[in-house]
């Protein structure tokens, strides 16, 4: 069985990270040794400035992730603890619903199932190859599943009560018919069509970027004034102002000058 370090794997491509979860044997299922790798990792992208985009996947075409490992519950993991013991959240993020301000991207690769469900629901935007699928079954085992009580994520209440209280799993295709998932692509094609997108986001303004993502999270509950205002403080380089963010003004000159921008 993998352990320690290795139980995520990081690759940097230029301003892209992947981060994948290698545990195959158990389906990918959630440790102590990878929440406590996974903290650390977005911890790492978020502070990278080379890094603008983050990939999240799993090894294998099984199993994104089987969620939470409930076998480590039982035998205590390879340093004789258990899962419920350590704190599985990121130590530092930028806000309670999101673990950075950068783009990110679920690459779900096969059974995306209740703490797996979290992991991809924690991203931003989610590309699932046509043979995953996905569920919240916390009920079978008579277990929470806090993280589901997020409606707005799941677009239908009637698809929510379907997965809380029965328990179903439901296919790639009917996850993006709903909302959850925004491409399905066959598996040999998951992490070219992921990689597609996270290239063509690091051609993008990227503190453009993070202030929309900023807008997205911290304005959902917010009145128009409010979201106003926050706007406003985003986005206090506009028009651009000189010495204060380079790339404020590279937009506007690439467009009038017919080029493609060439951000820093």
């Amino acid at each position: 069985m993998i352990t320690g370090r290795d139980v995520l794997l990081t690759e940097k491509r230029d301003h892209i990270y992947i981060m994948t979860i290698n545990r195959e044997e158990r389906r990918n299922a959630m440790s102590s040794e990878f929440m406590e790798r996974w903290a650390e990792e977005w911890e790492r992208f978020d502070e990278d400035d080379d890094l603008w985009v983050a990939i999240f996947t799993g090894t294998g075409d099984v199993a994104f992730s089987a969620g939470h490992d409930m076998k480590e519950d039982i035998e205590g993991d390879v340093r004789g603890g258990a899962y419920r013991s350590r704190k599985a959240p990121p130590r530092r993020r930028p806000h309670p619903d999101v673990l950075t301000w950068k783009p990110t991207i679920a690459a779900v690769n096969g059974y995306c199932l209740a703490g797996g469900w979290m992991l991809a629901q924690s991203c931003d935007v989610r590309i699932a190859a046509e043979h995953a699928s996905f569920g919240i079954p916390e009920v079978k085992w008579n277990l929470p599943a806090g993280f589901a009580a997020q409606p707005e994520y799941l677009v239908s209440l009637g698809v929510v009560c379907e997965m809380l209280l029965w328990g179903r799993s439901i296919s790639a295709q009917r996850t993006y018919e709903i909302g959850f998932v925004n491409k399905v692509v066959p598996k040999a094609k998951l992490m070219d069509e992921a990689l597609e997108w996270a290239e063509y986001m690091c051609t993008l303004g990227q503190d453009a970027v993070r202030a929309h993502k900023q807008m997205i999270y911290r304005g959902r509950n917010m009145s128009v004034a409010e979201l106003n205002a926050l706007g406003r403080d985003l986005f206090y380089w506009y028009p651009a102002k000189k010495g204060v963010v380079w790339d404020a003004a590279e937009g506007p000159r690439a467009f009038a000058e017919r080029r493609a921008p060439k951000y820093q």
